[in-house]
């Protein structure tokens, strides 16, 4: 139906501007991102660069991070085996401002 289809087309939307926000921020904190998903509602990334002894560690970030920063990310061991103590997920299914909250968290957190 045409009113589902533009639902569909918003919502589709949205996840494009949140991508295309998140992906730059994230570069800009020294996160590599090493494939741009086409479809998905995730980046997966590498940390091992980022200026923190947590960095080698996916596991221990995303714990230390959710209890300093309150940003909840996932680390690479619950994806699959390659490189995970070096990737994380961030998930954009929240509004481009709580993403913005996330990213000043996070950069505080990583000058810290």
């Amino acid at each position: 139906e045409p009113d589902t289809i533009a639902i569909l087309e918003q919502r589709r939307a949205q996840f494009q501007a949140r991508k295309d926000y998140l992906l730059p921020a994230l570069q800009e904190l020294g996160f590599k991102i090493e494939s741009v998903p086409e479809g998905a509602f995730y980046l997966y990334v590498d940390c091992s660069a980022l200026n923190t002894p947590l960095a080698g560690d996916s596991f221990a970030l995303c714990e230390d991070i959710l209890a300093k920063a309150g940003v909840a990310i996932t680390p690479g061991k619950d994806f699959g085996e390659y490189r995970q103590a070096q990737h994380v997920r961030f998930a954009y299914t929240r509004s481009v401002e709580v993403l913005r909250v996330a990213v000043s968290r996070l950069k505080e957190y990583l000058a810290g």
